[in-house]
């Protein structure tokens, strides 16, 4: 009964893949074959949405990578947002992988190191601001007891402005030639990380890029496109293009093309395939405990617990994110109130928890006062998740076992009638009654209509009340209310 939380994937230096039970292996590998058989340097993308564990995969390939002695940095943007510039925080987290080295090239990295960080001074973004320093100084001191000196400062500023042009063209060509030398030291840099084999890159892994400020995100992508596109350093991004696009926006304004703006940067886009059918949630059961725990807590629902938990998800398209909070609510709710959550109602639980993840204002007009309403708006949302051809599995898409869609179909058919018996309870109408009303409004067949028939037949005892699901929508909030740690 005691409580678990979820943990980090743990990625196993040995075996990088001993945990990934997503297969993202073929993924890894096809992504090393194609970023180890180009001689320029590039920026790849790894597209993903929220919570679709973008985290976990560049962690194991980063690891896949270190086995195969290709020097890796990772760099997490969101925890460096706190600085004013980029590139600041990308040579740092550079400096910091020098004490992985060893030896000759340890000692090269670390002189070569010292000369980046004497050429930052002319590249840094607050360079401009410590030049015009002696400018302010100058015109205050031209200013007397609140009197200004105009006759001076029409003098000191038409001198300033040649001045000033000829500063800003002889700056310019000390930029380029900084620049330039800046881009070799970098190359050479990289050469010690990877041992002087030209044919193993230094991936730079750039994590949480779309979580940044906006003027971080696109500072960080300005640097390592045009400050580190220099041979032997790849840069890796993994962010969500759709997230990252709307920060762009934010800056730029509502009306830029966000795709043509990001070609300036990324060279290759890699849109990581979401999970199918995976058995991440079934993975999150076992390691808090839970699958033990629901089963032996629905006894009277004869079905594979991780079935019917993979074509849920499956069918409201859960992130991974979204399948852990899931987990999160179902682990504390069952613990802390065991007493209210058996059989029937531990199943309303998985419903509503999953109307609040993907359907939060369906879930929210979950109120006494709104009772048949929120009913056939949920019995309305059941129906429009249901596969295609249910009366015929074996023409389902994405089932690979007819009698694990049995279970699967039950358990939804199950719910309508549970949902059913609240609006309209066993004590007033019969079932067939009821069955026949709510066949009619969907136009359900004989086949379908049988089905629920069935359903009846086991909900009977196990009727569920209004104040039961506000009492279930309470135990919701009450574990929702606590944030634990991602594991993805």
């Amino acid at each position: 009964m005691r409580l678990k939380k979820c943990q980090p994937v743990a990625i196993d230096a040995a075996d990088p893949f001993k945990n990934d039970v997503l297969d993202r292996k073929a993924n890894v590998e096809i992504l090393t074959q194609f970023i180890t058989s180009y001689e320029q340097s590039i920026v790849l993308c790894i597209d993903a949405g929220w919570g679709q564990g973008k985290t976990t995969f560049i962690k194991m390939w980063q690891q896949y990578l270190k086995k195969l002695d290709i020097p890796t940095i990772y760099f997490n943007a969101w925890e460096s947002d706190y600085t004013d510039d980029a590139l600041i925080a990308l040579i740092g987290e550079i400096g910091l992988a020098i004490d992985n080295l060893s030896g000759e090239n340890k000692s090269k990295a670390k002189g070569l190191f010292s000369t980046l960080k004497n050429k930052i001074g002319y590249l840094a973004k607050d360079a401009s601001l410590k030049e015009w320093l002696p400018i302010v100084a100058t015109i205050g001191s031209l200013i007397s007891g609140g009197r200004i000196k105009a006759d001076k400062i029409a003098e000191f500023t038409a001198n300033l402005g040649a001045s000033l042009a000829k500063d800003q063209i002889e700056k310019y060509e000390k930029s380029k030639q900084v620049l330039f030398e800046f881009k070799q030291e970098l190359s050479r840099l990289a050469e010690c990380y990877c041992g002087n084999d030209d044919k193993k890159p230094l991936v730079i892994f750039i994590d949480e890029l779309d979580r940044c400020r906006p003027n971080f995100a696109i500072e960080v992508l300005e640097k390592a496109k045009h400050l580190f596109n220099v041979d032997n350093i790849i840069f890796v991004l993994a962010t969500d293009k759709t997230q990252l696009g709307h920060s762009i926006r934010a800056v730029y304004g509502q009306g830029l093309d966000v795709n043509g703006y990001l070609r300036r940067f990324i060279d290759f886009d890699y849109l990581l395939p979401s999970p199918v059918r995976s058995d991440f949630i079934v993975s999150l059961s076992k390691q808090l405990g839970l699958d033990k725990y629901l089963i032996n807590r629905i006894t009277f629902f004869a079905g594979p617990l991780g079935i019917i938990l993979q074509n849920l998800i499956s069918l409201y398209n859960l992130t991974l994110r979204e399948q852990e909070a899931l987990c999160n609510i179902l682990n504390i709710a069952v613990r802390t109130r065991s007493y209210f959550l058996e059989d029937n109602r531990v199943l309303v639980l998985f419903l509503l928890s999953i109307l609040k993840l993907k359907f939060p204002d369906l879930y929210k007009s979950l109120n006494k006062y709104n009772k048949s309403n929120f009913i056939s708006n949920v019995l309305e949302n059941i129906n429009s998740h249901y596969p295609d051809n249910t009366d015929n599995t074996d023409n389902i898409d994405n089932i690979d076992n007819i009698d694990n869609d049995t279970y699967y179909l039950k358990f939804l058919e199950f719910l309508e009638c549970m949902l059913l018996s609240v609006i309209r309870p066993a004590s007033q109408f019969s079932y067939e009654e009821t069955v026949d009303d709510y066949v009619r409004k969907y136009n359900f067949n004989d086949v379908k209509k049988q089905k629920l028939i069935d359903s009846f037949d086991m909900v009977k005892g196990f009727e569920i009340t209004i104040q039961e699901l506000l009492l279930i929508k309470d135990t919701i909030e009450i574990s929702s209310s606590f944030t634990l740690n991602w594991a993805v």
